[in-house]
């Protein structure tokens, strides 16, 4: 049996997508808000198995956020321009790319307003053209995200009162395929200069066009590439280019900018003293997973999640701020205490909470438990749609009574797919990722965010 999810009605125009209209822009919140479409319509299901659900109760939410705290949803980190290429040659001859990608993000963005989201971030990224060239840049026309639909998303979202922010994902192999950067390598002197020269080149043209494009807010470091500073000299040297990035950052953009962006927070007066918020992880459950045993993953509550991640806050505040004697410190360290955009994520995954976050873009290769090397490991976990049911309402609990950080906003962190797939296929596995489109958690998130 498969269970069908709601979707949203599509019955307006070609004409008006293309131009891109259809933006709903006077449909009151409350009301479901109709969009544009007559020869190219969605050809994506939400249909899913029973057993997706999973094995636990899934949690009515205990409350509304704060008022004061702005609901963010993020995109995940992928785009619509490059599945139209998957799609069968029928379903293409009706619906061009460029018309699918705008259907894709428009009908995302309603979906996520729907659910309560003010805010949303977007993720761009593209090979360097050479990794053996002194400068290293990327062209445009590489992007994953070609500009016009950035443009298009904001435009789009403006329409709908929510705001964008933008990140980038630095990327470590070029167009010829090398990967020249291992993810957390311990960088050279060299290739730590390489890397901030680079980003520090791309950030001016990215801060240039959020500004043309009326984006809201961009992060000065980059998502989803860790590197490994293994001495105080390497960090000093980190910390004072990204203060130049911040300064060129704020020569070409008005909006705000965040720090954290990848996960760690190196506080630094030259770094607090130009930025507005700090991103910060509410439970983060890396690929080695180890906060929660198999005792307590086969008896999770939310209780028992609100308590770990009320814990874990106040160790990122504790680290952050150097108030834990055992962290290192040095002069430079800030006692500015900056506002938190809070970063939400849990993966639908039976093991999330013990093995931690896997891809779910894409297969990556691994061992199974009977030591046998499999190339897909995506193809061997156990899909639990209740289970991040059950960790966002906990998390959610534990930010409405935490008074460890001054929250600006909360982020469900690349948590929204771009069509409501959530069955495993060309766009990867939905199914297992954080993303919260048509899962119970939307729900959840939907409560917390609207009182609905």
């Amino acid at each position: 049996m498969l269970k069908t999810l709601k979707t949203i009605c599509i019955t307006s125009t070609l004409t008006a997508l293309s131009a891109c209209g259809g933006g709903g822009s006077n449909t009151t919140p409350d009301q479901p808000l109709i969009t544009a479409i007559s020869t190219c319509s969605n050809p994506h299901s939400a249909e899913y198995p029973d057993e997706f659900i999973g094995s636990y109760t899934i949690p009515f939410p205990a409350a509304e956020l704060n008022n004061q705290i702005k609901r963010g949803i993020s995109f995940k980190d992928y785009a619509p321009f490059v599945i139209w290429n998957q799609l069968d040659d029928d379903i293409k001859s009706l619906c061009s790319q460029d018309v699918y990608t705008k259907l894709m993000y428009l009908e995302a963005l309603e979906a996520m307003k729907a659910s309560g989201a003010q805010r949303t971030w977007i993720y761009n990224y593209g090979p360097w053209n050479d990794s053996q060239d002194d400068i290293w840049e990327v062209d445009q026309s590489n992007y994953q995200i070609p500009n016009q639909y950035l443009e298009y998303v904001v435009e789009q979202a403006s329409n709908l009162g929510i705001e964008v922010f933008f990140a980038w994902q630095f990327s470590n192999y070029d167009l010829s395929g090398e990967v020249f950067v291992q993810q957390s390598e311990e960088v050279t002197q060299e290739t730590l200069t390489k890397i901030l020269d680079a980003h520090q080149r791309n950030m001016i043209a990215q801060a240039k066009f959020a500004q043309k494009i009326g984006v809201a807010g961009i992060s000065a470091d980059w998502n989803a590439f860790d590197i490994v500073l293994t001495s105080d000299e390497l960090k000093d040297y980190y910390l004072e280019r990204f203060s130049e990035i911040i300064d060129d950052i704020r020569a070409n953009f008005s909006g705000q900018i965040s720090w954290g962006q990848i996960g760690r927070i190196y506080n630094d007066e030259r770094i607090f003293s130009k930025i507005d918020f700090l991103l910060v992880n509410a439970l983060w459950i890396g690929e080695a997973g180890g906060t929660f045993s198999q005792q307590e993953n086969a008896n999770l509550t939310t209780e028992l999640i609100k308590q770990k991640t009320l814990k874990y806050l106040q160790q990122e505040k504790s680290k952050i701020y150097c108030l834990d004697t055992q962290q290192s410190c040095w002069a430079g360290t800030s006692s500015i205490n900056l506002p938190a955009i809070i970063s939400v994520q849990v993966q639908s995954r039976e093991d999330y909470f013990i093995n931690g976050w896997k891809e779910d873009g894409f297969c990556t290769s691994g061992t199974l438990d009977n030591n046998t090397p499999d190339d897909c490991m995506q193809e061997h976990y156990t899909t639990d749609f209740s289970l991040q049911a059950l960790g966002i309402e906990g998390i959610m609990q534990a930010l409405s009574e935490q008074y460890t950080f001054s929250v600006e906003s909360t982020d469900i962190h690349t948590g929204y797919w771009l069509s409501q797939t959530l069955v495993p296929g060309v766009e990867g596995f939905p199914n297992l990722s954080q993303s919260i489109r048509g899962k119970p958690a939307e729900d959840i998130v939907k409560y917390w965010y609207t009182g609905r």
